[in-house]
């Protein structure tokens, strides 16, 4: 699959579109004034303890205290049995806290104990132990070689992840990657007690360097970009960390917008949309509420030629894969249900569950294909790390109350 990611930097916001195969994949959009928090790390402060809900709010000084569950604690005590976080966090104490779910809405950023360090290659887990794989890396002699490689190399009461782009890499490499993880780590715990309490002691790469990680590199055809300062950045980056990637950076030199140059702004469109057309004439709808996100596939212009079996069948072979590519460009996450078109033959309804769960393979977060209900609805979920694409370029409405949203002036779309 070939890669091309377009980088569109303005005053008030920086986006980033990943295009695959000539299509939008997915849009990240940074702005200007609120960098995001997901996977900074932070020296805060316990503010309340709620005995009654288990859980605990903590001032990471990002304005809203964050939250704490009990089961993200980490305690020596928790080894002998479930403890319950009054007796482990109290008011006041000073703790080091990793965000790894963004304020989302009305709700708080959720914060964990139990920190992680993503690589290039690896994941380090510096409080807990033992090894894994990658569950997608399918071939059993690469996760056994690759398995063999983490036990050999996993620091002591550390536990270590081979990341998908391992795949194939030398043990050295990997190496390597789990001593910068670990430098990392000394630097941390070095922050630890120095400074005013609360504050940041470690911040996750600026929105392109994450995006164009060495992990990604073998299938990025090219990166564009239409800011000078960014390309050279950009380019300062790889002479560091892959001096061969320099070749593949391009400065954007038209008058035109970038996004509209590409036809980003009119995909990014279609993802803030109610409804999608499919090419064979069906379409989608979306409909979000604050629990769950029901899609529903319907038939629209396509009658088909003869069968009503095999025209509702095709219609929902093509609703399975847009939806895939629309909930990762929409990156909507929690319980989604699926009401595609109802399907009598078993065979069909097997088909569509497989194209669907194939095709949420391509998606970075993970979604779970649940199965279908006795009701014939399609139940998923897809992990919750950061706002909709739809809370990001838009704004409720101020005439209807907040049923209705309004596109952003700035969002492009």
């Amino acid at each position: 699959m070939i890669k091309e990611i377009l980088i569109d930097t303005k005053p008030e916001q920086t986006r980033v579109a990943i295009l695959e195969d000539g299509e939008l994949a997915e849009l990240h959009v940074e702005s200007a004034e609120r960098r995001k928090l997901f996977g900074n790390i932070y020296r805060g402060k316990i503010e309340r303890v709620l005995p009654g809900m288990q859980c605990a709010f903590v001032d990471i000084g990002t304005g809203k205290n964050a939250y704490l569950s009990a089961d993200d604690v980490v305690s020596v005590k928790k080894n002998i049995g479930s403890l319950r976080i009054e007796s482990m966090v109290k008011q006041g104490q000073e703790i080091t806290v990793q965000v790894v779910k963004e304020e989302i809405g009305t709700k708080a950023p959720k914060v964990t104990m139990n920190i992680t360090l993503p690589g290039d290659l690896t994941v380090l887990y510096p409080f807990s132990t033992g090894v894994g794989v990658s569950k997608k890396i399918d071939d059993q002699t690469e996760r056994a070689r690759l398995k063999n490689i983490a036990e050999n190399l996993c620091p002591e009461g550390m536990g270590v992840v081979i990341r998908t782009a391992a795949q194939g890499v030398g043990a050295s490499l990997i190496e390597n990657d789990i001593r910068y993880l670990m430098k990392t780590w000394e630097l941390i715990k070095m922050k630890e007690g120095k400074g005013r309490v609360p504050r940041c002691i470690y911040q996750e790469p600026c929105l392109i360097q994450k995006l164009v990680r060495p992990g990604i590199y073998s299938n990025i055809k090219r990166i564009v970009l239409n800011d000078h300062k960014e390309y050279g950045r950009l380019l300062k980056f790889f002479d560091d960390t892959a001096p061969e990637m320099k070749m593949r950076v391009e400065f954007f030199y038209k008058d035109y917008d970038l996004f509209k140059f590409y036809n980003i702004d009119s995909a990014i469109k279609e993802a803030l949309s109610r409804k999608v057309w499919l090419k064979c004439g069906g379409y989608l709808i979306f409909d979000h509420t604050e629990a769950l996100t029901v899609i529903d596939v319907n038939t629209g212009k396509y009658v088909g030629k003869n069968d009503q079996s095999e025209t509702i069948f095709k219609t929902n072979c093509e609703a399975a894969l847009a939806i895939a590519k629309q909930i990762r460009l929409r990156d909507i996450s929690g319980i989604i249900l699926i009401d595609f078109i109802d399907m009598k033959d078993n065979s069909h309804k097997e088909t569509v569950l497989s194209i669907l769960k194939e095709a949420c393979k391509k998606d970075g977060t993970q979604v779970v294909v649940v199965g279908m209900t006795n009701l014939g609805l399609v139940e998923l979920t897809r992990k919750k790390v950061r706002n909709p694409l739809s809370q990001i370029l838009t704004h409720p409405c101020p005439n209807c109350g907040g049923s209705g949203r309004v596109v952003d002036s700035s969002s492009g779309g």
